[in-house]
């Protein structure tokens, strides 16, 4: 029997926990199913023919904590499962790269996504805004609609054989383009069913431009929301003010509640950012669940800054994961559940194998589009002139960045090939790594270990979530 990578075994909260990183497979062990698990690992998997029964060496560092029946049983278990839902095998690291798609400019299938920096302007001034407290390092800049236009033109016309496009309006704050935001969800409605595309649509707001005026034309569209609060009023208002300096916690959390309500409780996402002065942020997720919030987001800080978060914060980090895993076990057990966004893993039959190897898509099938109509692999690199991809009049010009972008993929990372994680977090940020002065295919290490850590909370959850007990702390 040939073997794959080892499965990654780790502990938590009195549990034993074994992940298959290729086939995605989660096995809650017992005692003796850990040890024997271990001692297969350590060994390099079953790399010959499987006896009948385990091998002596087994058999006698084992036999003084357990019965030679129950290490059969494990044993026998085992090579049920090596070579399918552990020790499996990863074809993908095997797997030659995705065809161009012949479209020009665009490398793979073709463009499926779109973020629009609709304003590079905000009402807001956050401390730990990646975008220069909205306006990108630049002098303030709307958006017109014959740019939104033109965006949706360049989308069309890069997306190849795709039906299904997505656009995100993004900023600063979107809303003070709110004109070109309706001109470009309308315009594009038009030409897609032209051309037999359909178009899903999200935007994401401070939440204090949200009028009725804008919800109703939100709400008729179906454009998905990304409501931005940070939790409690204090953690709130510490990072999140106004140009002025007034405070925006309360005004945001009303008009956040407003918005909900108004489409049902559907479609939405409160997304929060924690930083080090709430490492305790498990409790920024338990107030906005008591404010009535049931899709909830919470990102890492992780860049310059004294709120930024250090490595060694991670203990309280890890504290906070496994606070808040539980606490999403419990709320589902007691039947009124919420949507957290990062322990949604999608192990039952969810994201797509070519997702898990891609991540995002920057630079080939996600790209950014400037007001001016300069276009930048993602979001969080505009403004950078060396990873200028081209602009709407000129089209891609910079293929060979695209082309790079493409080829960082999970199979192409070897921090990533050796990584347990790999196909949950798909091969990390490349903008972090830029940022952090990197090359793309060069994951940056502190974010890593974070999406590990929360990765193995989000697995425990979802054990936890199986199992018949209550969890404690719920």
């Amino acid at each position: 029997m040939t073997a794959g990578s080892a499965p990654h075994l780790f502990s938590i909260g009195g549990l034993d926990i074994a992940y298959d990183g290729a086939s995605g497979a989660l096995h809650k062990l017992d005692p003796v199913g850990r040890e024997v698990l271990k001692w297969v690992s350590s060994h390099g998997g079953l790399t010959e023919s499987v006896p009948g029964e385990p091998p002596a060496q087994i058999l006698v560092e084992l036999s003084t904590s357990f019965s030679r029946s129950d290490i059969q049983e494990a044993w026998d278990d085992l090579v049920l499962l090596f070579g399918t839902t552990l020790f499996s095998e990863d074809p993908s690291l095997r797997r030659e790269e995705p065809e161009h798609s012949g479209n020009v400019g665009v490398p793979g299938p073709g463009l499926k996504a779109m973020c629009l920096d609709v304003a590079h302007d905000c009402n807001l001034a956050c401390e730990y805004c990646f975008a220069s407290q909205g306006r990108f390092g630049g002098r303030p800049e709307l958006m017109t609609p014959d740019t939104g236009r033109a965006a949706v033109d360049f989308l069309l016309g890069s997306s190849g054989g795709r039906k299904y496009l997505d656009v995100d309006f993004f900023g600063g704050e979107p809303l003070l383009a709110f004109d070109t935001v309706k001109d470009t969800v309308e315009y594009a409605r038009r030409k897609g069913r032209e051309l037999g595309k359909e178009f899903r649509f999200t935007l994401t707001t401070n939440c204090l431009l949200l009028d009725d005026k804008k919800l109703d034309f939100l709400n008729s569209e179906n454009v998905s929301l990304i409501l931005s609060l940070d939790g409690r009023r204090e953690v709130h208002d510490r990072m999140r003010r106004f140009r002025d300096g007034k405070p925006s916690h309360q005004e945001a959390l009303e008009r956040a509640r407003r918005a909900v309500l108004s489409r049902n409780g559907r479609d939405y996402y409160v997304r929060g950012t924690f930083t080090r002065y709430n490492l305790d942020f498990d409790q920024d997720v338990r107030y906005l669940y008591q404010e009535g919030f049931r899709h909830l987001s919470l990102e890492p800080a992780v860049g310059e800054g004294t709120w930024s978060l250090r490595p060694e914060d991670l203990p309280a980090i890890e504290r906070s994961y496994e606070e808040l895993a539980r606490f999403w076990v419990g709320a589902a057990k007691a039947g009124d559940p919420f949507l957290f966004y990062h322990f949604d893993l999608g192990l039952s039959g969810g994201l797509c194998r070519e997702r898990r190897e891609t991540g995002c898509g920057a630079g080939h099938e996600y790209v950014a589009v400037t007001p001016s109509g300069e276009i930048y692999p993602c979001h969080q690199l505009v403004g950078r002139a060396e990873l200028l991809l081209g602009t709407l009049s000129s089209g891609l010009r910079n293929q060979a960045l695209a082309e790079r972008f493409r080829r960082a993929r999970v199979p192409n990372k070897p921090a990533c090939v050796e990584c347990w994680a790999r196909y949950l977090c798909g091969g990390g940020c490349h903008a972090r790594a830029i940022l952090d002065g990197r090359d793309m295919i060069e994951p940056e290490p502190f974010s890593c270990r974070i999406m590990r850590a929360r990765l193995e909370y989000a697995l425990y959850a979802q054990v936890l979530l199986r199992s018949p007990e209550q969890p404690t702390g719920s």
